[in-house]
């Protein structure tokens, strides 16, 4: 039945007072609306990067382990690198059939490159460790994040921030003083290969940034047999004893399975660069798992250098969150 008010407002060109109300609640929403959606994706941007933080920092604490399972194994290097490899395949491979990821795999170019340059990196890092100081190799290392983020601004067109540049060279400082109290061996054939190291694993970053949308976890299980197939011509001895064997089944796991995982899911959230700095973290943890294992006490040079690593990396993502705030209140206001 309709209203005889209506009827009248209608006549003299008036909507009714029902039509009026849901015009200006449609308005209401119009204003609303673009707001709240700028709200909604501002605090799901924050919280996919605080996300990718905790993943990052996660793969940091798990590859620092390497340091101590070398130790707990008195094998060869090589007979090392190829059952850390079969395990850490095997245990990748698992993972993908469980979660059904294998689906989405395609042998691509780029996902072929991302598998090599990681075998590379992996294959590299024993003769870096070999043929040359503790020291000299670090510092190469510590070299990464700049690389990176110079590749990921040539490359991806990410910005280089100042934080991120000052963040970069104080990891470069503090590595220098955490292997200032090593030997004073060096070798031009170890240093080639901890440049080989360095530069391999800053394009394997920016690579699995630029190509999100590759199945890229099955490319690191791939890279994986590849490191397999290479060490098998030098393993020896080929089979170690049950207690090595299941260490190795945990090194895998622990060093390079699991943390494989979430070092991808936080290299896709989060630019190439910034990924580097989080995993410079790995340099101060490693002392504290042989102290943990071993009991072997961190040198003053080690607490130095690692504590200050830790703060640049700390300091860094302080003020990358309170970046990421500004942004919120300003598209809130």
């Amino acid at each position: 039945m309709v209203s005889p008010f209506s009827v009248k407002a209608r006549a003299m060109g008036r909507p009714p007072d029902r039509e009026r109300s849901a015009t200006a609640r449609s308005a209401w929403w119009r204003r609303l609306a673009p707001q709240a959606l700028s709200s909604a994706s501002t605090a799901l941007l924050r919280d996919n990067y605080i996300r990718a933080i905790l993943f990052l920092i996660v793969s940091a604490v798990a590859t620092s382990t390497a340091g101590m399972f070398v130790r707990a194994l008195p094998i060869s290097t090589w007979t090392i690198l190829f059952w850390r490899s079969v395990f850490a395949a095997a245990f990748l491979a698992v993972y993908l059939l469980v979660t059904g990821h294998r689906a989405g795999f395609r042998p691509t170019m780029q996902g072929m490159a991302i598998a090599i340059c990681l075998a590379v990196n992996m294959l590299a890092f024993i003769p870096a460790c070999q043929f040359t100081s503790t020291a000299n190799a670090f510092i190469i290392f510590s070299a990464g994040p700049v690389l990176t983020g110079i590749f990921a601004w040539l490359w991806l067109s990410e910005d280089l921030r100042p934080a991120t540049i000052v963040a970069a060279i104080t990891i470069l400082i503090g590595t220098y003083v955490l292997v200032s109290g090593a030997g004073s061996k060096s070798g031009l054939f170890g240093n080639v290969f901890a440049i080989v190291t360095t530069v391999t694993m800053s394009i394997t970053t920016v690579l699995i940034r630029r190509h999100r949308e590759e199945s890229v976890l099955s490319f690191i299980c791939l890279a994986n047999a590849f490191v397999a197939l290479v060490s098998f011509w030098f393993c020896e001895p080929f089979f170690p004893n049950l207690r090595d064997l299941g260490l190795l089944a945990l090194f895998g796991f622990v060093q390079l399975a699991f943390p494989a995982v979430f070092f991808l899911a936080g290299t896709r959230r989060l630019p190439a660069c910034q990924v580097s700095l989080i995993l410079a973290l790995e340099a101060p943890l490693a002392p504290l798992w042989t102290w943990l294992a071993f009991r072997e006490m961190p040198t003053r040079s080690d607490l130095i250098g690692g504590s200050i690593i830790t703060v640049a990396v700390v300091g860094y993502l302080v003020v990358m969150a309170r970046s990421i705030r500004s942004e919120r209140k300003g598209a809130a206001s």
